[in-house]
């Protein structure tokens, strides 16, 4: 084995964004445009290589097996945990572990957060085997996605990264350690995850997007691992929606960064101060969600009507006046959507807001499509022109 790689799509939120972390219901769907992972046998150590963000650090192995001997901090006896037991880790002790190792101090916010998080699922998956690992080895990762933009960029990188070492673990055949529960993994299967890997992969990389959100919401792992289109709302499985046509969105990047944790807390934080009325607004968020997914789930069975894309615009709009009432919107955000209405397009923000992106969905009659992206860039936005509901993680 020379070579493994692994991709994982973005997301965008559809509907549901801020409200889905009140239990609220949330739509979600894959996009066209992925994170690639390439794991490359080459030199005598561990080299990543995140090319997005400017990053390429180098481990000796010495220093790797010293992280990988260290006992794995749990919150039951160690006979009860192996690599299929994400739920049992201490995650707090597992970070502050690997943050000593990765040494913070020398590198930007999000580079830290990258290392962070390929490291807590590195020593947590591989540090729970029998690996004795050799052979020198790069990783390298890059991805169409724009980084804190809203389209799942961390999820699609956690879940790259979740997936390539349970697929390293099978294709080496590593067994548990002594210490640990013993291990049974379908190593038979090398081309693709089956159904039990791909909810063990969305587990591993909701643990990873707990370093960089706090408290996600679990949707951007469950797309980014599943593909698709998929209602969801928190503790419950995602309802996966299968499309009888396909759905063409306008991503539109204000290139104006913000924080998702910030966000999030921002929203928390009004609640707390106004809670009968932001109460009001998260139910309002709700009936929309509803809304948009009957209209969605009308696609599984007959072709799209004009009238479906009309509600679906209309429930846009609905939407983005909601967020901005939640105080999550921002002035690209309403600019873009000012642009679009004039080719009679509807547009909201997806994700955390703040900046970030915006959709579009476009329906299969409006014209001028081309016309509308170029204005947008006019005014200093990206826009690009994707699907919806492509697949999920996968070998390549």
């Amino acid at each position: 084995m020379s070579k493994i790689r692994v991709s994982a799509p973005g997301k965008v939120i559809l509907h549901g964004e801020h409200s889905v972390v009140y239990d609220k219901l949330a739509v979600a769907a894959s996009l066209g445009l992925r994170t690639r992972l390439e794991y490359c046998e080459e030199g005598a150590g561990l080299r990543v290589e995140f090319g997005d963000l400017g990053l390429t650090q180098c481990y000796n192995f010495k220093d790797v097996h010293q992280l990988l001997s260290t006992q794995i901090p749990l919150t039951q006896p160690t006979a009860y945990y192996n690599l299929t037991h994400p739920e049992l880790l201490d995650h707090d002790k597992i970070t502050e572990i690997v943050e000593k190792f990765v040494d913070l101090n020398r590198h930007e916010p999000k580079q830290r957060q990258a290392l962070v998080s390929f490291f807590y699922l590195f020593f947590a998956i591989v540090g729970s085997t029998d690996s004795n690992l050799s052979d020198g080895f790069k990783l390298a990762v890059r991805s169409d996605l724009t980084v804190g933009a809203g389209t799942g960029s961390s999820a699609s990188f956690a879940v790259a990264i979740a997936a390539f070492l349970l697929h390293f673990v099978k294709v080496k055949k590593f067994k548990s350690k002594n210490l640990y529960k013993s291990l049974d993994l379908n190593v038979d299967n090398l081309q693709n995850f089956d159904t039990t890997e791909l909810d063990l992969v969305s587990k591993w990389a909701f643990q990873s997007e707990r370093i960089i959100h706090g408290t996600p919401s679990g949707v951007d792992n469950t797309i980014c691992t599943f593909g698709g289109l998929v209602s969801f709302r928190k503790g419950t499985r995602p309802q996966k929606i299968t499309l009888s046509s396909k759905i063409t969105l306008i991503l539109i990047d204000t290139n104006t960064p913000r924080d998702t944790k910030t966000l999030v807390g921002k929203v928390a934080t009004k609640r707390a101060k106004y809670r009968p009325i932001i109460d009001a607004i998260l139910d309002a968020m709700d009936h929309t969600t509803i809304s948009a997914l009957d209209y969605f789930q009308k696609m599984e069975t007959s072709d799209v009507s004009g009238e479906t894309y009309d509600a679906l615009g209309e429930l846009a709009d609905l939407n983005q006046n909601l967020l901005r009432c939640l105080g999550v919107s921002h002035p690209k955000l309403d600019q873009a959507c000012e642009i679009l209405a004039t080719f009679g397009l509807h547009c909201k923000l997806t994700g955390a807001g703040g900046g970030g992106c915006a959709i579009c969905v476009v329906p299969p009659s409006v014209k001028g499509v081309e016309k509308a992206i170029t204005e947008l860039k006019l005014n200093g936005f990206g826009a690009v022109l994707t699907d919806l509901g492509g697949c999920g993680v996968r070998v390549d």
